[in-house]
């Protein structure tokens, strides 16, 4: 199976940390992700004899992605293996009530990890061999704390739909049942991963839409506020200014996308620094923001996947902050299938509505003959760019205060429309 692991220790960046390492298992060392719709699922395993862990995963994976298939999913599981293990499970000895055992469970979590992101996409599930007296699974409805027991493999998954907000039912068909039927263990039926009724799946999706943290093509403020910020950070070494609180932050990113980076908002003054995934730094800012806030401009991370933000302060210094990130994506098209579809223009509109730039290369073997820009799309400030290396021309129509224009372009040339809102404009 090809398991999404997030492993992602603060030594990826060859910062050392200069503190005395926590008696727990330490999830500050496991960064926050931002960047695309992304769950980080934490499996934690009351007991060493589960056998079912690749069973459990595939059905949850599989429940959330018949959802939502652009849903990232990062797993961890603790267990025997980890070093802190038997400290996690003096402290969640299984008991039979299974209410007690969740707010023991969810209350271990909160008071002994660094959870980092305020409206953090963290769920946890406590795994057990055996039920909690009569039942096999709790959880917190639109919440992130869950129990499920090893005794039917796909419980996970039910409790897992309870957390993003999903209902009980009694949806069945011929000895099968929807994931969320109420008696999951019930010897009559099979649950089905991909089973929902239809309000469950609205209310799971808008659950799950939630959780992209950067939008395509739209601001975001990330805050960190009152416990999560760098007063609560780790030290490291390495940086600018030796032994300064820092906190990390795993971007996922795209190709043809350009970003910039800023601190708007801080009470100190800020390091802004960015590396790949190797620990190479790519770029760092002192001053380029408001005042003595940092930012990072133009940044284009070409076929990278994932870099990480690093935000520390000056001389030591340490406190809240609010990051704002922006996207400028741009679209090649010069595929044939794709530029065929251009003559529907509701294709070429929905490509404008998800980009900032649209680009169009032509060239023979590859072509198309006329392009209409649609008149009405998502946002504004969109470009549509055409480079013509084919023999043939292309024609271009478009409007310009609502009077209907077109363009000839023809081999060699490369023109540029932008939309001002009243129509497009020939840069």
């Amino acid at each position: 199976m090809n398991k999404k692991i997030l492993l992602l220790c603060i030594s990826f960046f060859c910062l050392a940390s200069t503190n005395a390492y926590s008696k727990f298992a330490d999830l500050s060392r496991i960064t926050p992700t931002i960047g695309k719709q992304s769950i980080n699922l934490w499996f934690w395993k009351i007991a060493s004899t589960i056998d079912d862990q690749d069973d459990i995963e595939n059905n949850l994976l599989d429940t959330i992605s018949s959802v939502d298939p652009n849903v990232k999913i990062y797993v961890h599981w603790f267990d025997s293996n980890d070093e802190y293990y038997w400290f996690f499970y003096n402290a969640n000895r299984k008991n039979d009530i299974p209410s007690f055992q969740l707010r023991l469970f969810r209350n271990y979590v909160l008071n002994s990890y660094y959870l980092n992101a305020v409206g953090h996409n963290d769920y946890h599930i406590l795994v057990a061999e055996d039920k909690w007296g009569d039942y096999s699974g709790v959880a917190y409805l639109r919440g992130h704390f869950s129990l499920s027991s090893d005794d039917n493999e796909k419980i996970a998954a039910h409790v897992m739909g309870h957390m993003l907000n999903a209902q009980h039912n009694y949806d069945t068909s011929w000895f099968s049942a929807s994931i969320m039927y109420p008696h999951p263990s019930y010897w009559l039926y099979t649950l089905q991963t991909k089973f929902w009724n239809s309000d469950n799946q609205h209310s799971v999706g808008r659950t799950l839409k939630k959780l992209k943290h950067f939008p395509d093509s739209k601001l975001i403020d990330i805050e960190y506020l009152g416990d999560d910020s760098t007063k609560n950070a780790k030290k490291y070494n390495g940086l600018k200014w030796d032994e300064s609180r820092a906190n990390i932050h795993k971007l996922l990113v795209e190709k043809n996308t350009i970003y910039d980076i800023t601190i708007i908002q801080a009470d100190f003054d800020t390091y802004l620094y960015v590396y790949d995934k190797d620990g190479n730094l790519l770029d760092k800012n002192d001053d380029g923001g408001p005042g003595s806030w940092s930012k990072l401009e133009h940044q284009d991370f070409g076929s990278a996947k994932e870099v990480y933000l690093v935000v520390s302060g000056y001389k030591r210094a340490s406190g809240e902050y609010k990051i704002r990130l922006t996207d400028y994506k741009t679209l090649i098209i010069e595929d044939s299938d794709t530029l065929s579809s251009l003559g529907e223009n509701n294709n070429l509109r929905n490509f404008i509505n998800l980009n900032n730039k649209v680009w169009i290369k032509v060239h023979n073997g590859i072509w198309v003959g006329e392009i209409t820009l649609p008149q009405r799309f998502l946002g504004k400030k969109r470009k549509v760019t055409l480079t013509v290396d084919s023999r043939w021309p292309v024609k271009v129509i478009f409007t310009v205060n609502r009077i209907k224009k077109s363009r000839i372009v023809s081999q060699g040339e490369e023109i540029t429309w932008v939309n001002t809102g009243d129509g497009w404009l020939i840069k």
